[in-house]
């Protein structure tokens, strides 16, 4: 909702609740399919009006959510339990964030932003709990100087994290100040170079350089060609980014220091938009290679029993192209379609592997057609995806090494009634879910009636021909099958 706080100020409100606590287990495994959720985020933000039309605003967003999912019989009392076995999670997070243009000559703009986020989470019998706070402030100049449009910077970044895993014994506490300049030249008419490079000296690893260079060629308004190329770097917190670190069903182990990854990037992408005669049809097609350094990929399969987090002795490298097509006709229908083929692998100790889960097409598609008169949207959307490895426990794992190709395709009618919106449709027409093994023993999620030898190795038994144990990591599609939806939305808009 948006409105007035005087003449020098306007604001935007919105609120978004949602509560869905309807577990279900369609597919027999004892697991609910889909995760229950139980959420509330509220967002403000205000425009400040300034003189000389300087920028001047602030946003402030405030997120909860409780969710969990599990075996369906799972009651809060289990929380943290090893009876009965559920993934719990409470999250609070704020996050302001805004900018302020300087009352001087030059464009002098401070952005700012803060993030505090507190997460309260069992997988399992196992705890996780962990506080992020980001503060962070960059002061930019822009200043165009003849042929030469200049952009420098100096950004400030401070990270307190926590946690009560083995891997963060301390609280860390991380300074990132650095400095950046980028200089965009007009070379001659459709010609464009831009250089730019960055500095950034962080607290933990030391000094960081990433240069970056873009060619734009474009000849008339319907051809673009553009070159990237560059450097980049990330710290890696496996625990807030590897969902399967957390599960407790495999143990936890990081080899040594995890240092950051390093990147090296290019790509080449041209656009090309074709008008014809009742239609508009455009083109997007990129190719990309990028080679990693220090990359930290999950090693599923040295130990069935663990999960090994470690820097590559080596590297890794995602390779690819993708070509993306849009069509609008002169009447009320828009085609969209995309595809993507990647090569991804990783070199380490000189031999090369391909990472699980990791597909080498995928494509994505959508329709859409208006009925005007009668006020009618139709809606038609779909992606697929094709075979990835998956991390079987064992050669002996009866689980397919590899996923199939699989695809979720969407269709939606919405209907325009004045300031209402009335829809409907059906998802997941095709009806795909994962096996119904995907988690192995699902019945025993914390491995009592699995029998072990004083190696720590599983025992072949009756009840566990194939010496499995609890694994939830088995995961590479959505469990909810074909299903119907039915929803309205109103337009508000206050003075």
């Amino acid at each position: 909702m948006r409105f007035n706080a005087g003449k020098k100020a306007t604001a935007l409100l919105g609120v978004n609740y949602y509560n869905y606590q309807h577990p279900e287990d369609k597919n027999g495994d004892g697991f609910t399919d889909v995760t229950l959720q139980h959420r509330i985020s509220v967002f403000n933000k205000w425009r400040f009006s300034r003189k000389n039309d300087r920028i001047f605003t602030m946003a402030a967003r405030y997120f909860y959510e409780d969710r969990w999912g599990g075996q369906t019989q799972w009651d809060r009392k289990w929380r943290g339990t090893d009876s009965v076995y559920g993934e719990s999670i409470y999250t609070s997070r704020l996050e302001v964030i805004g900018n302020y243009q300087l009352p001087v000559r030059e464009k002098v703009m401070l952005q700012y932003s803060l993030n505090l986020h507190d997460q309260n989470s069992v997988y399992g019998a196992t705890t996780f709990l962990a506080k992020q706070h980001i503060a962070f402030a960059q002061l930019t100049w822009d200043k165009q100087l003849g042929r030469h449009g200049i952009v420098a910077g100096l950004p400030f970044r401070y990270t307190f994290y926590d946690d009560n895993t083995a891997a963060t014994s301390t609280a860390d506490h991380t300074y990132l100040p650095g400095a950046f300049v980028q200089d965009e030249i007009a070379l001659a008419a459709g010609h464009t170079l831009l250089l730019g490079m960055r500095y950034d000296y962080n607290s933990i690893h030391g000094n960081i350089f990433t240069p970056r260079l873009a060619y734009k060629w474009a000849p008339d308004h319907n051809n673009i060609l553009r070159l990237n190329a560059g450097t980049g770097y990330r710290v890696v917190s496996i625990f807030t980014e590897d969902h399967a670190a957390l599960t407790g069903a495999r143990e936890v182990v990081v080899n040594g220091r995890l240092d950051p990854e390093q990147s090296w990037n290019v790509n080449l992408n041209f656009v090309k938009k074709v008008p014809l005669n009742n239609a508009f049809l455009g083109f997007d097609a990129t190719v990309f290679y990028t080679r990693f350094g220090n990359r930290i990929l999950p090693d599923y399969t040295t130990d069935p029993q663990k999960i090994i987090y470690e820097n590559l002795r080596g590297h890794a490298v995602s390779r690819g192209a993708s070509l993306n097509m849009d069509i609008a006709f002169s009447f009320p229908l828009k085609l969209i379609a995309g595809a993507t083929w990647s090569d991804v692998y990783q070199v380490n100790d000189a031999v090369r592997s391909r990472p699980m889960l990791t597909e080498k097409l995928s494509a994505t598609w959508s329709a859409s057609y208006a009925f005007r008169q009668a006020g009618l949207t139709l809606d038609y959307t779909g992606n697929l995806y094709g075979p990835m490895l998956l991390p079987r426990l064992s050669e002996e794992d009866p689980r397919p090494a590899e996923s199939p190709v699989w695809s979720i395709q969407n269709i939606q009618l919405t209907k325009k009634l004045g300031k209402w919106e009335v829809y409907g449709g059906v998802k997941n027409l095709l009806n795909f879910t994962p096996p119904a093994n995907s988690i192995a023993r699902a019945h025993d999620p914390f491995d009592k009636q699995v029998q072990f030898d004083a190696n720590g190795q599983v025992i072949a038994t009756p009840d566990n021909p194939y010496r499995l144990t609890f694994d939830p990591s088995y995961v590479f599609a959505p469990n909810q099958g074909v299903r119907g939806f039915l929803g309205a939305r109103y337009l508000l808009q206050g003075k």
